[in-house]
């Protein structure tokens, strides 16, 4: 084997080892740390009302809201508590691209290649999982401001 190939074969590795810390990572923040900022968490259901907790930004609680919909609008429940269930799903898409771009943003510095170049790649691999990730929580607050 040639040192080209092994030097391709060991960065491929690198990368890998990345994208298993970062999923990893990802996954213990969102699931069983349960991690949301700025997100919404279900304190109690019953048939045409929910109690939610809204968390602020460094993901403690808020805010506690009841969520009571209109009349003629009672499926709205069931469409809330979808919401709010897939909105862990958001923050671990969310969540293994920002630390992939950290990682690699980190490997990246350490080779001198320029801090423009960094923070480009890193906003890049960022940018769909956040316009997702807002997304969803404005469908979310829609849904909650309607009830009013």
């Amino acid at each position: 084997m040639s040192e080209e190939s092994l030097r391709k074969g060991r960065r491929f590795l690198v990368y890998l080892a990345f994208f298993m810390i970062a999923v990893s990572l990802s996954y213990l923040l969102v699931y069983p740390l349960g991690y949301s900022p700025l997100g919404y968490e279900t304190i109690n259901t019953k048939d045409d009302l929910v109690v939610l907790q809204s968390d602020n930004l460094i993901g403690l609680e808020e805010d506690r809201m009841t969520y009571v919909p209109q009349e003629g609008e009672e499926w709205t429940v069931g469409y809330l508590k979808d919401l709010i269930q897939q909105q862990r799903t958001q923050y671990f898409f969310f969540f293994t691209p920002l630390l992939l771009a950290l990682l690699w943003g980190a490997l990246d510095l350490m080779r001198k290649k320029s801090w423009l170049r960094v923070l480009i790649q890193g906003s890049l691999y960022v940018f769909v999982p956040t316009v997702s990730l807002v997304t969803h929580l404005n469908n979310i607050k829609d849904v909650l401001q309607h009830a009013i």
